[in-house]
């Protein structure tokens, strides 16, 4: 059966231990989390802090949850690799598989070895870099990713498709399936609305995500177009996640995903 991980991004405002217990209520098999600060979005530090990294790690054990990965790590023109390090050793503590790379770094050749870096030191505590391709970074595409991957030549590299970024950077299902599976172990799963003009992306907005099946995204020719049975990050905030106490958000989004996965996934 198909795994479902919980992203944090679709409870952004919700405290570590909250967005487990969102987690765990809806049924979900598994979460992501955000152990390292991402530009413009909440930020609940965890590593450093014993009491609730031990509460954590009990949630965690007692709900069966697994941890798919940790969000997120960007590699910028300043890049602190230090500052990396206490996200990635606690990941490493809660089961983490995948430690989730944005690059934004115009400058090819130093992004290219700053990634090199990073899959070096995410092997240190056996977690494999995924790259998530933004449509508005400087690492913008899948084909991108494709070239980064092999120009670094680290066997700890993968790709993690985001529907919305995929699609606004003029991306189509059959582009993946030109991919080498083993490049693509898990992906998430969000719809979306593109914007007049996209794609080519054009626009940094939030708030275009839509719930599995109700945007206007090819979401059911991708997933067909993707390795089968991969695990899914399911990754929904939209104008109501807010409105909504975290565990009916996460259900809510539970709910969809299935009625989705029922209907598409064969």
């Amino acid at each position: 059966m198909r795994k479902l991980a919980f992203a944090p991004t679709s409870l952004p405002e919700a405290k570590p231990l909250d967005f487990l217990a969102a987690a765990e209520a809806a049924g979900f098999d598994g979460v992501g989390l955000r152990l390292n600060k991402s530009p413009g979005l909440p930020f609940h530090p965890v590593a450093g802090d014993a009491v609730l990294v031990r509460e954590m790690k009990r949630r965690l054990k007692d709900s069966k949850l697994f941890v798919l990965d940790i969000l997120s790590f960007y590699l910028l023109p300043q890049t602190d690799f230090d500052g990396f390090k206490p996200g990635l050793e606690l990941g490493a503590e809660l089961g983490a598989k995948y430690a989730m790379v944005i690059g934004d770094d115009p400058d090819w050749l130093r992004l290219s070895d700053n990634f090199g870096r990073f899959c070096d030191e995410a092997a240190r505590f056996g977690i494999s870099a995924v790259i998530e391709f933004v449509a508005y970074r400087a690492l913008a595409t899948l084909e991108l990713a494709q070239r980064i991957v092999a120009e670094t030549g680290r066997k700890n590299a993968v790709i993690c498709v985001d529907p919305l970024h995929f699609a606004r950077g003029g991306g189509k299902p059959a582009d993946v399936k030109r991919v080498d599976p083993k490049l693509l172990p898990y992906m998430q799963l969000s719809d979306g609305v593109l914007f007049p003009g996209e794609p080519p992306a054009q626009r940094k907005v939030q708030g275009e995500r839509r719930m599995p099946g109700e945007g206007t995204l090819p979401l059911a020719e991708l997933l067909a177009a993707m390795p089968k049975g991969i695990p899914l990050s399911v990754e929904v905030m939209t104008a109501e996640t807010a409105k909504m106490p975290p565990n009916d958000w996460a259900k809510l989004v539970m709910d969809r995903t299935k009625r989705f996965l029922a209907a598409h996934d064969r």
